[in-house]
């Protein structure tokens, strides 16, 4: 397969976190998450985290949404926000500290539908991945899996994911 690089200007990141069932400790391991990418922006590439660098929990985001784009939040227009961010994104990183109802239908909508670029799930070990829909991706599209405890332990994956993302391949 060839490939052709497309290195320039920011590799751009839809970074896909828990909302409406998420509890404190997920914000927190989100938010580390989020601080990593941060850190690694730059080195060597820039990094445009499209979805924001704040972790959101269920008592946040709504009012999140409204401030970014001026409009009173509704399922409709946070899903028509949410899907126009997919639709630039270079990578797909999936923070799976529960379940989602929504992250499996924003990768789906990835896959099938979007610009299906490379995923990685970043797994906690407090949650595994049960839905065997969810498993073993790889033959839909470039999917990487990392199960961790601590966020800490991602840096090197994250910055192989990285690496990866704006590498353009033929059409499917």
């Amino acid at each position: 397969m060839s490939e052709i690089s497309a290195q320039t200007g920011p590799v751009r990141l839809f970074v896909r976190q828990p909302f409406t069932e998420s509890k404190d400790h997920d914000q927190s391991v989100v938010a580390d998450v989020l601080n990593q990418l941060v850190e690694l922006s730059g080195h060597p590439r820039r990094l445009e985290l499209l979805t924001g660098v704040k972790a959101q929990s269920a008592a946040t985001f709504r009012s999140s949404f409204e401030v970014e784009t001026g409009q009173k939040f509704s399922p409709c227009g946070f899903r028509n926000h949410r899907l126009s961010l997919l639709s630039k994104a270079d990578g797909f990183i999936n923070i799976r500290t529960g379940m989602s109802e929504s992250s499996a239908f924003e990768l789906s909508y990835h896959i099938f539908r979007g610009t299906c670029s490379p995923i990685l799930f970043l797994v906690s070990k407090r949650a595994p991945i049960k839905t065997t829909l969810l498993q073993d991706l790889q033959d839909l599209c470039d999917v990487t899996y990392m199960e961790f405890e601590d966020p800490k332990e991602l840096n090197d994956g994250l910055q192989e994911f990285i690496a990866r993302c704006r590498v353009k391949f033929p059409s499917r």
